[in-house]
């Protein structure tokens, strides 16, 4: 014998075929109340489950092809399952061609079922524990077998889920990967021990941890080596899962985190779980297991199906952990957590539940010392309103945190957590999403806590706060003023928006809820509030919140639903007659362009399942939930986010703001979500400045502008990439300027002017959608368009000239000139042109300015007119005077009429080596302008 082996010769006469009797009686009548413990019609899936996994036909339930591995192992098909088949398929041939290979090892049913803790609600998890040596394909027909049979078996109302097992990989700690049912890389030693503790055995092989006694756990695979040696079992007779040696203590935080999971829509059961995880990490590294006192019980002779019953023997681990601690709260609470899962109303007469379970409940409510008014409390839970609600929901939450924070910092002193980043990272944002509280963020009673808090009447006040804002209260019943006195709100809200999202989405209120409404400076009123109601329900019908599942979490959170509300408790249109005004833009209303949209809400609801409220103020608040709306979904990531539907107040005129801001949002979706790949600045005019608005990188930024010339001088800025200008619909309709961005287009140079009397209007958009404006008096249009042909021709050769690193500049393919014109309509139109560089009469002379930097800093210019040189050098400030007396002699009539600049030089100095990448057109504009400012201010008058 090896050293270290078990000595079975001496192992104090302990009789195997004894203990596995003990275990196959414990599990047939945990089995009977597993199936006692549901319908007459669901215990047909219960009994013919292994028969369906040892047979395929087509005339049976999971039929998947031919090529299906089906037998499990050393299964016989009983009376009961027999008589289920034939119910199905009188006809049916159940004899089975004899196999030596049974793919199918052993089926257990796992959770509460056949404990105190089953009731109607139940769903049943099956292991189905196959062959290793399957290859992928059979195990793909076992899986669509085993959904086939799930369908089938919620058809007759039970819920059945199957996870497919290797028992090899798993005893390797290979486990499934994170999903909604499977904990993933979370736990596995606390999982098995779990299922040793409560799996039943439906069919096939044992478990062979049965037959290792307790004592020597600690050397399980040496134990069971030597059992298989001297053959007192046969591998093919039982199922080796592994052994509990013990919890290592990297698996705690895992586990936490996966029963923080469950516990966002099963609080009650995972509260339990948590704490009794917990009181594990309290005992380690000495970790009393209760799989590990189940066995011993079993091998002692225990046989009371109750003392073994898996959750009461979990609530009394918790009971002993908790007073130990002196922790009544949570004590109290755990009891709550488990006569909840049990769900029999004690206060009630008996119902269709099993004795057996009513007896032991009421043992257990009797030793806790609870009377019939706690009954009552607790079995009218589902007429809990919020307040009780809202007190329970804290409660638990409450103590899973407090788990939460024992077991991470038991994380920090010991170990840290074996669960991987990925399912780290997915738990986390599930977590995260449940749990945290942040600005804006509606919380939702509803979930985990199954109560009814519709309420058929209501009261809402409009008061001010300490600080004299305004505030929404929201009271039970129809009460008048002087009955809200002293009475504690249900909630209290900023605005009445976010009140109707917390009533929505938590289901208090909705279309049939009677509304009393006492306002303040607002005009809302109950019809008003049963309108809003409504709006919501149309928007986010019934009040769900539509869970992707893990898989949503995978991945950033994004928008699922989205709605603005705008001027809810707001009537702008009071004193105002919008059909009476030529400007009905709700946002440049009026002679004096007022912007009427002041409140808007934006509910977002995401795909976290998280409910968001954002409320803004004005035309900065405008930009911002625009900007919060792309940000969810940014372009360059290809993804359109949904759509954005507005919602104005009740009033008749009320809904202009909304219909404007409707209009306004498609347009800018599809400016930003449209075909070309370059996303646009995009102009909207706001009362009597503008907003503008682009993305940067990925994410969006607005800008305010007071005016129209802040505006131009900050379309005028140099751009490092091609980034057009698009006007919103009712933005600048009565200059040229929409019909001018819509014909830019990369890459050229397009010039217009407006002729106007004595002056002209000139706009350049540069190859990268800069824009230029200047106002210049006109003589006419061959002169205008002549003069700016020879500059931009001597610009872009020196732009090709610039070059760094051999690499060139991304110089502009050409120049278009258009005359603006206004058709008897009042539409500005385009008309394309050709420069003329001679006419007879006239004389042109060249004038080249060269722009080199200071050694102070600053530039020093030299001036070639006709050939002749000036400069910063020689003339000093006098410089412009100089040129502009030579200008004068060189003309023949000398007219004191503007000089117009032919070319500009900027040295490398001047533009700077980083910046030489990115010299645009605009660049030698705005130095034209400025140098002919300088010009015309020293020309004599």
């Amino acid at each position: 014998m090896t050293r270290g082996s078990p000595d079975l010769a001496l192992d104090d006469g302990i009789d195997f075929k004894a203990v596995a009797q003990r275990f196959r009686r414990l599990n047939t009548a945990r089995l009977a109340r597993a199936r006692n413990g549901i319908g007459e019609r669901q215990r047909v899936v219960l009994d013919l489950l292994p028969l369906l996994f040892h047979v395929n036909h087509p005339m049976l339930p999971g039929y998947a092809g031919g090529e299906t591995p089906v037998g499990v192992a050393g299964y016989e098909p009983d009376e009961a399952a027999l008589e289920a088949a034939r119910r199905i398929a009188r006809s049916l041939d159940l004899r089975r061609p004899r196999s030596h290979h049974e793919p199918i090892l052993s089926l257990f049913l796992m959770g509460s079922a056949g404990t105190v803790a089953q009731s109607e609600s139940s769903d049943f998890d099956i292991w189905l524990c196959h062959d290793p040596e399957l290859e992928e394909r059979p195990l793909q027909r076992l899986e669509e077998k085993a959904r086939g049979i799930s369908a089938w078996a919620e058809e007759l109302g039970l819920e059945v889920h199957f996870f497919l097992m290797n028992p090899e990989r798993f005893r390797r700690g290979e486990v499934q990967g994170l999903s909604e049912e499977s904990s993933g890389s979370a736990q596995f030693t606390l999982l098995l021990e779990e299922f040793y503790r409560s799996a039943i055995l439906i069919a096939g092989q044992p478990p062979l941890w049965w037959m290792v006694p307790p004592e020597r756990e600690a050397e399980y695979d040496l134990y069971v080596a030597e059992l298989h040696r001297r053959r007192f079992i046969h591998a093919r007779d039982h199922i080796d899962l592994g052994g509990l040696g013990g919890v290592p203590a990297e698996e705690f935080f895992g586990a936490a985190l996966w029963q923080l999971y469950k516990g966002i829509q099963s609080p009650y059961k995972a509260a339990l779980k948590l704490l009794l995880i917990e009181s594990y990490a309290g005992e380690y590294p000495e970790v009393e297991l209760l799989g590990m006192q189940f066995k011993r019980a079993v091998y002692a002779g225990e046989a009371d199906t109750d003392r073994l019953d898996p959750y009461l023997m979990m609530l009394e681990k918790v009971e002993q952990y908790l007073a130990g601690r002196e922790d009544a709260r949570r004590l109290e609470l755990a009891r709550r957590c488990l006569y909840i899962k049990v769900n029999i109303p004690l206060s009630r007469p008996a119902g269709s539940e099993q004795p057996w379970q009513r007896d032991r409940m009421s043992e257990l409510v009797a030793g806790w010392g609870w009377r019939r008014g706690d009954l009552v409390l607790m079995d009218g839970r589902k007429a809990w309103k919020v307040h009780r609600v809202a007190e329970e929901r804290r409660l638990l939450f409450e103590a899973l945190a407090a788990s939460y924070r024992f077991l991470s910092d038991f994380a920090r002193r010991f170990a840290g957590s074996l669960i991987t980043r990925s399912d780290l990272t997915t738990l986390g944002r599930k977590l995260y999403a449940a749990f945290e509280r942040k600005a804006g963020k509606v919380e939702l009673l509803v979930q985990g806590v199954d109560a009814d808090l519709h309420e058929s009447h209501l009261t809402l006040r409009e008061a001010p706060d300490e600080g004299g804002r305004s505030l929404w209260e929201l009271y039970r019943g129809s009460l008048s003023r002087d009955e809200l006195r002293g009475i504690r709100p249900l909630k209290r809200c900023r605005s009445v928006v976010e009140l109707a999202a917390w009533c929505h989405f938590n289901r208090i209120a909705d279309r049939r809820t009677l509304p009393v409404v006492h306002p303040g400076p607002s005009r809302f009123d109950g019809y008003a509030f049963s309108a809003l109601m409504a709006r919501f329900q149309a928007l986010f019908p019934s009040g769900c919140l539509d869970d992707g599942g893990l898989e949503a979490y995978a991945g950033p959170a994004r928008v699922q639903q989205a709605g603005l509300f705008v001027n809810v408790a707001l009537d702008m249109f009071a004193e105002r007659n919008p059909i009476a005004t030529a400007r009905p833009d709700p946002l440049t209303y009026g002679a004096t362009s007022e912007n009427l949209v002041q409140e808007l809400e934006l509910v977002l609801l995401t795909s976290w399942g998280e409910v968001l409220i954002y409320r803004y103020a004005g035309a900065a608040g405008l930009m911002e939930a625009l900007c919060e709306y792309l940000k969810w979904a940014p372009p360059g990531r290809g993804e359109t986010p949904p759509r954005l539907q507005v919602q104005g107040g009740t009033q008749p005129k009320g809904n202009l703001a909304a219909q404007r801001l409707g209009e306004l949002i498609h347009d800018v979706t599809a400016a930003f979500y449209g075909e070309g790949s370059v996303t646009p600045r995009y102009v909207v005019a706001l009362g009597r400045g503008f907003g503008s608005l682009r993305m940067e990188g990925e994410s969006p930024r607005y800008r305010l502008f007071e005016n129209g010339g802040a505006l131009m001088r900050y379309l005028s800025r140099p751009q490092p990439a091609y980034n057009p200008v698009m006007l919103d619909r009712y933005a600048l309709t009565d200059t040229p300027l929409p019909a001018i961005l819509a014909a830019n287009r990369p890459g050229w140079v397009q010039f217009f002017y407006w002729p106007r009397e004595s002056n002209a209007e000139i706009y350049v958009l540069d190859e990268r959608g800069s824009l230029f404006s200047q106002t210049t008096p006109f003589f006419d249009a061959s002169s205008l368009v002549g003069q700016f042909s020879r500059f931009f021709e001597a610009v872009l050769n020196r732009m090709n000239l610039l070059m760094q690193d051999g690499q060139s500049l991304g110089v502009a393919e050409g120049v278009e000139f258009y005359r603006v014109r206004r058709d008897e309509n009042g539409t500005f139109q385009l008309g394309r042109q050709r420069p003329e560089f001679r006419r007879t009469g006239q004389q042109y002379f060249s004038l080249q300015v060269i722009v080199e930097a200071s050694e102070e800093g600053g530039t020093e210019l030299t001036i070639y007119c006709d050939g002749r040189e000036f400069s910063t050098l020689e003339h000093g400030s006098k410089l412009f005077d100089a040129v502009v007396r030579h200008v004068l002699e060189l003309r023949r009539s000398g007219q004191a009429y503007p000089v117009y600049i032919t070319d500009i030089g900027l040295s490398r100095a001047v533009i700077g080596e980083e910046a030489l990448g990115r010299v645009q057109t605009i660049h030698f504009l705005n130095y034209k302008r400025s140098i002919e400012e300088q010009f015309n201010r020293a020309m004599p008058t």
